[in-house]
């Protein structure tokens, strides 16, 4: 699939999914604060979070598309990358303030809120929402290969996970137990500290150039294997660009063999490795 085609399955997601997240953004934020429920306004500030990470997307799948250029000569991959460190710091920002917030309300009682009805449909109907964006995006995401895409679709279900919290939350709070709802808050703001640092951490590492998981140098290894005329991987090295990866492959030959058929030789591996691993987009 060409860089294009990534960019427009990205962009559609994107506006799929941010269209989804301006309305439960809305919904949460309206009625959170009409219902008196702590723990809906943390989740829609969580969906409003969703819209950056959705313009985010965006931004990014349009410059990784690009081709390589005289100040990008490896093209612009990690712009995928960046855009998701971006994310993970904001998303770490967002978490620590709710956090904060809902911890206040806990050690003063008189702030508590008391939850209304409606605030009980309004978490059921995020649910039902962010499970079809987290199978929809997931979908795409492994279709395209985008770490990026799939990172935005384990949000939504993350989304998900926080607004069964926020029913849970609410229901016991309406039923005589106060704190439940800006415990609930509490919960919402740690799994948002959660993504964040896990999807920072990982961009962090592939802008530190790390590798390839072992499952991933082992496939590479098991298709030079297969080919005729190698007798050994001298040296493999692999790094990461936004959803595709690149690899510097030494193999040995025969030393009796003509510089001709070596050469022959380390195009059938270089290749053979680019059609047959996915994730490789050049190898040298």
């Amino acid at each position: 699939m060409s860089q294009e085609e990534r960019y427009d399955v990205s962009r559609r997601v994107a506006v799929v999914g941010a269209l989804t997240n301006t309305v439960l953004a809305i919904l949460k934020l309206l009625f959170g604060w009409l219902g008196h429920s702590q723990s809906l306004i943390a989740d829609g500030v969580h969906s409003l979070s969703d819209l950056l990470t959705d313009a985010l997307v965006l931004f990014s799948a349009r410059h990784a598309q690009e081709a390589p250029d005289e100040e990008h000569p490896y093209g612009h991959g990690r712009f995928e990358t960046i855009g998701t460190l971006v994310l993970g710091g904001f998303l770490l920002t967002v978490g620590l303030g709710i956090v904060w917030d809902a911890g206040e309300r806990l050690f003063s009682p008189e702030q508590l809120l008391k939850p209304e009805p409606i605030t009980l449909f309004v978490a059921a109907f995020s649910i039902l929402a962010n499970e079809g964006l987290f199978f929809y995006t997931r979908h795409f995401a492994n279709r395209i290969n985008s770490n990026l895409l799939r990172a935005n679709a384990w949000h939504h279900r993350t989304d998900s996970v926080s607004s069964v919290v926020v029913l849970v939350g609410i229901g016991g709070t309406m039923l005589g137990l106060p704190y439940l709802d800006a415990i609930a808050a509490v919960l919402v703001g740690l799994m948002i500290l959660k993504i964040g640092w896990d999807l920072g951490w990982t961009a962090s590492q592939e802008l530190a150039d790390a590798g390839l998981e072992k499952e991933s140098i082992s496939e590479i290894r098991d298709v030079i294997g297969t080919i005729s005329g190698v007798k050994s991987v001298h040296m493999l090295r692999t790094r990461k660009l936004g959803g595709h990866a690149m690899a510097d492959v030494h193999v040995q030959v025969d030393p009796w063999l003509s510089v001709s058929e070596g050469h022959r030789i380390a195009e059938v591996v270089q290749y053979g490795l680019i059609d047959g691993v996915d994730v490789l987009e050049d190898v040298t």
